[in-house]
């Protein structure tokens, strides 16, 4: 992982350890410790939902996508901007997939307020 620590508000540094953390042990309830309930979320595939809905979107996500990780790979940040790259993989219909994507979060007082979760959506097909 590229150390982009000194580009970084504190404020950046400090959710980008915490979306680490979150996904060290991922669970859906974790989702209010970096989303606000009243956040919008844009999430690839899924639709636009509210911070409270992505609990229970979330919780779903992890019941269905077996042994689900994300790895965050870099970060940048630019004013309430954070950007995560990351890498995902889990095991669908059967067989693993690994997947790279983004989230855009837009942070306010520690929290995300809004979220933007791109990536590919096709590999999450049946015939990928």
């Amino acid at each position: 992982m590229t150390d982009t620590s000194d580009a970084l508000t504190a404020e950046h540094r400090n959710f980008f350890e915490r979306f680490k953390s979150f996904w060290s042990a991922p669970t859906g309830p974790r989702v209010a410790e970096l989303i606000a309930p009243d956040a919008t979320i844009h999430f690839s595939g899924a639709g636009t939902f509210s911070g409270t809905e992505y609990i229970d979107v979330m919780t779903g996500m992890l019941a269905t996508m077996v042994d689900m990780t994300v790895k965050p790979l870099d970060c940048a940040g630019n004013g309430e901007r954070l950007y995560i790259a990351w890498e995902s993989s889990a095991v669908i219909g059967g067989a693993r997939r690994t997947w790279l994507g983004v989230d855009r979060f837009r942070i306010k007082n520690g929290m995300a307020v809004e979220e933007h979760v791109i990536f590919d959506t096709a590999v999450l097909q049946s015939g990928s």
